[in-house]
């Protein structure tokens, strides 16, 4: 009996997140054919780039999909007296709930495969195809930073604070037969009147017989990199992967710099498949407190808007602890503080 309410949760959850993930296509899709024309921007590499996106979608509203599968599918099951006839076999309230964690395992394994694994790699290949076809520029985004084709130099930006600043910039110019001619560091860039001026500059000339070395305070950049081609390129930190913020968050802390946002992003990671599970245990005491008559669009209208709420409370929390600088991992503990109440409440009209 286990076996079958986990499948049984597990379908409805997966079916509630495709039907979610299909919406998700289409309005992406709408958005994104505004911008068909633009360079060599076309309805099918609108259609690439709309998929590319979903798995930030399917990852985000995981938890949502999580509660509603599974009122789903214990609902249907306490519709058809299935629920009564376990219940009088001997099954207690918490085994149905124990079966229920076990198919929320594997969920939670499916969810972590998206965030931590196809959803950066999925969104990378999206932005950068946009980007090539509408400004017509090869640029490539990894955890070593933003990389570009600049005529014939290479750029690479470690880190951009916003579209306009960018820290730890390299730029390696070649010449026409392909060989390394100069290489610029620079500490900062900021993007005044329409070009880059780079901050604290150090350049150095190669030649046949040695390097050349100078140091600049500042230096004007004429790039064909501008602030609209950064901000499409960079990945959202939502989509590293939880390894590579924790390195991102310990490479900022070394340097003296902020990395709250970062913070906040990664403990966020980390509740979303813990959400899912709570999801799931809060599917059950709001199916047995509800009565065997109650619809099952009933049930998913209020797991819908109960999901939809919390979601949206804990992503406005999110900018609460940025705006106040509370610990990040509140973030986590947030939501789940939450639904734990929720189960509290529910289980006193849970029927035993």
């Amino acid at each position: 009996m286990d076996r079958y309410i986990a499948v049984t949760v597990i379908k409805a959850t997966l079916m509630t997140l495709l039907a979610l993930t299909v919406l998700a296509f289409v309005l992406t899709l709408v958005e994104e054919i505004e911008d068909v024309g633009k360079g060599d921007y076309s309805s099918w590499n609108a259609m690439v780039v709309a998929a590319c996106s979903t798995p930030r979608f399917v990852y985000e509203s995981f938890p949502v999909a999580a509660l509603i599968g599974a009122l789903l599918g214990l609902g249907g099951m306490a519709a058809s007296g299935e629920l009564i006839a376990m219940r009088v076999a001997g099954m207690s309230s918490r085994q149905i709930l124990f079966a229920v964690i076990k198919g929320g395992v594997l969920l939670m394994l499916l969810v972590v495969a998206v965030g931590d694994g196809i959803g950066p790699v999925t969104e990378q290949y999206g932005n950068q195809l946009k980007l090539e076809k509408q400004k017509k520029q090869i640029t490539f985004s990894s955890r070593n930073g933003f990389w570009a084709k600049d005529g014939n130099a290479i750029v690479n930006i470690r880190q951009v604070s916003v579209a306009e600043e960018l820290r730890d910039v390299t730029i390696y110019e070649l010449s026409a037969d392909q060989q390394l001619q100069v290489i610029t560091r620079a500490a900062t860039g900021q993007y005044n009147f329409g070009r880059w001026v780079l901050g604290e500059v150090r350049q150095s000339k190669l030649d046949a017989l040695q390097i050349h070395t100078r140091r600049l305070q500042w230096l004007a950049w004429d790039s064909m990199v501008d602030p609209s081609v950064l901000s499409g390129a960079l990945i959202n930190p939502l989509m590293l992967p939880a390894w590579d913020l924790w390195e991102q968050i310990e490479n900022l802390k070394s340097r003296g710099q902020n990395a709250t946002t970062y913070e906040v992003t990664f403990w966020g990671k980390i509740a979303v498949p813990l959400t899912t599970i709570a999801m799931l245990i809060l599917a059950v005491p709001m199916v047995m407190s509800s009565s065997r008559t109650t619809a099952a669009g009933q049930r998913v209208f209020t797991g819908a808007i109960l999901g939809t709420l919390l979601y949206l409370f804990s992503r406005g929390f999110s900018f609460l602890v940025l705006a106040m600088e509370l610990p990040a991992i509140t973030v986590m503990l947030f939501p789940l503080v939450i639904i734990l109440l929720l189960i509290l409440w529910l289980n006193r009209f849970a029927v035993r």
